[in-house]
């Protein structure tokens, strides 16, 4: 049971890329903010589309450990010592159909996650040997291989291709009962009503909170952190996000060091 000082308590929501996480690292002064802001006695919790191997690979090397980690956009919920609380997994035919349609297509890349073990790469189709920061580690794996495996979600990376990355969304929306947001470059295609916004929720379930008792912050640059913005007593988008993105939250900023100590 969770203790009763959860109530009336803050919690803190950040997405990994593009947020707290640059091609040079995660910035000395963000993860001292988030060491102060959990000091205080409130929640940090990571919110992300990666997965948890994912997830472990971009804190390697940092002193940070996140309290709680809402995965692969919402499809996983963790605690700090990563023990799986929720899971929802695609089904097998959704993702056999997924990559049938999508290996042979020129200009991406196609990937998928698994609640253990590291992200898979079932195409590379990227021309001039160009490489993704957001995904950079993976092994190779084949059609026949997927019935032995549970696949969480399918991140394809479109770079530089705005039409077809539209496209491809539109296909996936049209023939597939499943969640599609888009994240930068990537199409993250996760189970159907999994969002980042619907994880924050579930972990409050879990932790016997009321929407009412807690104070929710959210942090997150791209288009896959609207559902939590949406949810979010205030909301933080960044001077580099995307103007649509923007729009959406109550704050624009750039950095998340400063507004967090101000709000704890």
């Amino acid at each position: 049971m969770p203790s009763v000082t959860l109530y009336g308590m803050k919690l803190a929501a950040f997405d990994f890329d593009g947020t707290i996480l640059f091609e040079d690292g995660i910035p000395a002064h963000t993860i001292d903010a988030i060491h102060r802001w959990q000091e205080a006695g409130h929640l940090a919790v990571a919110s992300t589309g990666k997965s948890l191997a994912a997830a472990k690979f971009g804190l390697t090397g940092y002193d940070l450990t996140f309290d709680y980690s809402v995965l692969f956009t919402g499809a996983v919920v963790a605690d700090k010592e990563d023990t799986i609380l929720h899971n929802t997994y695609l089904p097998t035919e959704t993702v056999q159909q997924i990559i049938a349609h999508m290996k042979g297509i020129d200009g991406i890349a196609v990937y998928t996650t698994r609640l253990t073990g590291r992200d898979a790469c079932f195409a590379y189709n990227v021309p001039g040997g160009s490489a993704t920061s957001i995904l950079k580690d993976s092994v190779e794996m084949t059609e026949e291989e997927i019935p032995a495996h549970k696949f969480i979600g399918i991140p394809m990376w479109v770079p530089g291709d705005d039409a077809l990355r539209e496209e491809l969304v539109t296909w996936i929306r049209a023939n597939v009962d499943v969640e599609c947001v888009v994240n930068q470059d990537f199409i993250d295609i996760i189970p159907a009503d999994c969002t980042k916004g619907s994880g924050l929720y579930w972990l409050a379930n879990h932790l016997g909170i009321p929407r009412s008792e807690v104070e929710l912050y959210t942090f997150g640059d791209s288009f896959n952190d609207l559902s939590m913005h949406e949810v979010a007593d205030e909301s933080f988008s960044f001077t580099w996000s995307p103007a649509d993105v923007q729009a959406r939250t109550t704050h624009v900023i750039d950095g998340v060091d400063a507004v967090l100590d101000r709000l704890r």
